[in-house]
């Protein structure tokens, strides 16, 4: 962690909870303006340094960046009509559906318009997804992707730029019985949705249970492969300093125990204590105090996020390392060694690609043959950049450290 990224931690800290903003020498106001980008957390630090960004940098260089925030202040507002819009056509349809992350998390920020908005995503039962489709396409959408069988949503866009995305469910539900247990709480997601009005906006979002329970899936499933930034983390720290220890166990640690995400649940509110000055939480602190969390672990979490940046915007190689790490089939990080997780992504591929070599298996060799050569063409056509394998193995190596620590899914 350097020094420009310890002085974002800070001002985040500030923005979010109050206290003094630390001291930033003109110098590290670029870099800093740089960082909160690649974390997805811009306008919180733009706002929070507005007048000291203005004295350090050129006329023409403010200009640049209050540009960039004001863009994104003009997408965060469209954002908030368009969830609008949603409500006005789910309830004329009445279609129940409830949206989920980015409004659902503004909701809890002292300032709902400083939280970077994207995409529009909503959650309807299954059963709904035709009609609710329907509706889109009256409303002059159209299908973008995502329409597979077997895909958990489907985006649709309208020029210029709306891109709504409807689910069916929601990622990084794990298979075997704990995932059947996590399934069968997030189908009572949109039953139990509750309606709130955020910034003048009527919308319906999950209720404080499933709302949590979506963004520790959400964060496990893009930490473990591309990374995920600060805005992930400021997500969910703001929104556990809303509950007292009282309310938050009540609603979620029995349930968390049994799902294998209590402990993911208080390293990422620690995470928050120690580096954002957040409002401690007996409930997370307890883990330090029994000595199942370390803050050699916390570093190294919040190490590997700083690093990697909102869904690896940072560090591109991320991508690569995925093979390595996750096997989002069975479970967020695979317990096999890392060649052997690496072979077992090979061969997932080699199937993918070939289906006759799927049925006859003992073709197997020649699979890896035909990756390795169209692999070698990438290569040679400049389609792929060579990278030092050895060093990513490396880095996949620690970052799969850091994740198994976590003790995803396991009770």
């Amino acid at each position: 962690m350097n020094h420009v990224q310890k002085l974002l931690l800070q001002v985040i800290g500030a923005a979010l909870f109050g206290g003094d903003l630390p001291t930033v020498d003109a110098r590290y106001i670029e870099p800093l303006l740089k960082e909160s980008k690649a974390q997805a957390v811009y306008s919180l630090l733009f706002n929070a340094l507005d007048d000291r960004i203005k004295a350090a940098l050129s006329d023409e260089k403010y200009a640049q960046y209050s540009e960039m925030n004001m863009m994104h202040a003009i997408a965060c507002t469209r954002n908030f009509d368009e969830h609008g819009e949603l409500h006005e056509l789910m309830t004329a349809e009445q279609i129940p559906y409830v949206v989920i992350k980015g409004l659902a998390s503004a909701s809890y920020y002292p300032e709902p318009s400083l939280r970077n908005m994207g995409d529009v995503d909503f959650l309807v039962a299954p059963s709904d997804l035709p009609r609710a489709g329907k509706a889109l396409e009256q409303a002059g959408f159209a299908v973008g992707h995502g329409d597979e069988d077997d895909g958990i949503h489907v985006a649709y866009t309208r020029p210029p730029i709306s891109i709504w995305e409807m689910h069916r469910s929601v990622n990084g539900v794990p298979s075997g019985e704990i995932g059947t247990a996590i399934q069968t709480e997030l189908d009572r997601t949109v039953e139990t949705a509750v309606e709130t009005t955020c910034e003048g906006v009527l919308c319906r979002v999950p209720d404080r249970f499933h709302h949590g329970l979506i963004m520790l899936l959400h964060t496990a499933s893009h930490l473990t492969s591309e990374g995920v930034g600060l805005r992930h983390l400021c997500d969910w720290v703001i929104f556990v300093s809303a509950l007292s220890d009282a309310e938050f166990r009540g609603i979620f640690e029995k349930k968390l125990r049994g799902f294998g995400l209590w402990k993911f649940a208080q390293v990422l509110t620690l995470l928050g204590i120690h580096y954002f000055g957040a409002p401690k939480r007996v409930w997370a602190i307890e883990a330090i105090e029994c000595k199942s969390v370390t803050v050699e672990q916390l570093e190294s979490l919040m190490n590997d996020i700083l690093s990697g940046g909102n869904f690896g915007f940072k560090d591109m190689n991320r991508y690569r390392e995925i093979k390595y790490i996750s096997d989002r089939g069975e479970r967020t990080v695979s317990s096999d060694s890392i060649i052997k997780q690496g072979f077992k992504t090979l061969n997932k591929k080699v199937y993918a690609d070939y289906k006759t070599i799927e049925k006859h298996r003992f073709l197997l060799p020649i699979g890896y043959l035909a990756e390795g050569g169209r692999y070698i063409g990438l290569l040679l056509s400049g389609k792929r950049k060579s990278s030092d394998t050895r060093q990513m193995l490396q880095e996949a190596a620690q970052r799969k450290r850091v994740y198994s620590s976590l003790h995803l899914f396991e009770k």
